[in-house]
């Protein structure tokens, strides 16, 4: 949700790139409202946004401006995507280093941060604003989460979730709490459920062979459709390469529906440490094990 401070930001940074970097932004339009430029970025990303505005500023010679124009930036899903005519050659290194900016910066409040997801959207935060998200959806609704946030809790010695935040950085105690308490319910498949989710045991174990320690299901609502989010344990490290891969097999194999999710040991040991915290906590706490293909027996 976009609080009216946040709006008011955004239009001032717009309105200073604006009027700083006038022929970034121009249109191609016969009118003022014809064919606009695309801006939508959290208040976190300005400084990195305004230091992409003076690299082009640099890198561009006045002859090759009039080909110029910026199409479309925002945050997507935790990334910074953009778009724009003219001068590719010479826009690739400022915005790969934009880019690798925002993957590590706080949508925000602009420090260090991690792209995290949280029920399923991702956005980068710090530990404090990650912390915030997970408020914002604590699965027993804003009063509860409030009275939460106020009551003393043993895991915390006795202090309330308030007076540990205003202490100092959230220390993970605190995230994992809070990540629990935003977990969906447990899936409960029926028969047929598991009887088809069984067939993705021998693809998975093709790939990753002995690798592949189980399989959790989670977020699986059947009455609103199919889908759901396959939780694989994972010995060892895990490869981003690997994971493209095995979602590619399944795709093939005829699980489309599912998001893989890869989750190692040390995830399920230290939740608020692991790449997806959120996957991490669900397959702890909010998912059901998926019994491994056992062939038929010919009679």
């Amino acid at each position: 949700m976009v609080t009216h401070d946040e709006e008011h930001k955004h239009r001032a940074f717009l309105a200073a790139a604006q009027l700083k970097h006038a022929w970034q932004f121009q249109r191609r339009g016969q009118r003022p409202d014809d064919d606009p430029v695309e801006i939508d970025i959290p208040v976190g990303w300005h400084a990195l946004l305004n230091q992409l505005f003076a690299d082009v500023e640099h890198q561009v010679p006045a002859a090759e401006r009039g080909g110029f124009r910026w199409r479309r930036m925002r945050a997507l899903q935790g990334a910074l995507e953009i778009r724009f005519d003219g001068v590719r050659e010479r826009m690739t290194a400022a915005i790969a280093r934009a880019r690798d900016a925002a993957a590590v910066t706080c949508e925000t409040c602009g420090h260090s941060g991690l792209r995290r997801q949280v029920a399923g959207t991702h956005r980068v935060s710090c530990d404090a604003h990650f912390l915030d998200r997970l408020i914002q959806s604590d699965v027993a609704g804003e009063q509860a989460a409030r009275r939460w946030w106020a009551t003393p809790h043993p895991g915390l010695g006795e202090r309330s979730p308030a007076e540990v935040a205003q202490a100092g950085p959230p220390p993970d105690v605190l995230l994992d709490l809070a990540l629990r308490r935003a977990m969906p319910a447990t899936p409960r498949p029926n028969g047929a459920h598991r009887q088809r989710l069984q067939g993705v045991w021998p693809v998975l174990r093709d790939h990753f062979g002995e690798r592949l320690r189980s399989l959790r299901l989670a977020e699986f609502e059947p009455e609103s459709g199919p889908g759901g989010t396959l939780l694989a344990q994972i010995a060892g490290e895990i490869d981003p390469t690997a994971q493209a891969g095995a979602a590619t097999r399944l795709a093939r194999a005829g699980f489309s529906d599912l998001r893989l999710r890869l989750v190692t040991d040390g995830d399920l040991q230290a939740p608020a440490r692991a790449n997806d915290p959120w996957s991490a906590m669900l397959a702890l706490e909010a998912s059901v094990t998926i019994p491994r293909y056992q062939p038929a027996v010919p009679r």
